[in-house]
C-alpha cells in the first residue's frame, strides 16, 4: 500500500508528456479536474472525466482507440499519473499523463 503511494506520488512506471509536447501533437486529451474546474477552463478538445467518478468503462472513454496516445490531466500532475497507470493496465498502453498538469498548461 505505502509502495503504491510513492509510485503514484513519484510517477514511477508512468510516461509523462510535457506542455510542449502537447501543444504539438494532436491526441485525445482527458481532464480528470471536477466539472466545475473544467467548466472554467480547459485545454482545446479535452473530454471530461471527473477523478471522483473515473470507470475505466466511461461511455466516454471506450470512444478513444487503445492504440492511439492519450494525454491525461488534473490540477498540478498528481492524480493523473493514477489514472494513467489505471489507463495503462487496461490496455491504453500509450496513455501519458501531462507533466505538472493543467497549471503548467496555463503558466
Amino acid at each position: 500500500m505505502l509502495l503504491d503511494l510513492f509510485k503514484n506520488l513519484l510517477g514511477i512506471g508512468v510516461e509523462k508528456i510535457t506542455v510542449d509536447e502537447l501543444k504539438r501533437k494532436k491526441i485525445p486529451k482527458i481532464d480528470i479536474r471536477d466539472e466545475e474546474r473544467y467548466q472554467k477552463g480547459h485545454i482545446s478538445g479535452a473530454i471530461n472525466i471527473p477523478f471522483k467518478k473515473f470507470d475505466i468503462n466511461n461511455p466516454k472513454l471506450k470512444e478513444i482507440d487503445k492504440n492511439r496516445e492519450i494525454a491525461v490531466y488534473c490540477i498540478g500532475g498528481i492524480s493523473s499519473i493514477k489514472i494513467t497507470r489505471i489507463l495503462n493496465e487496461n490496455g491504453y498502453e500509450k496513455a501519458k499523463s501531462l507533466k505538472g498538469g493543467y497549471a503548467a498548461w496555463k503558466s
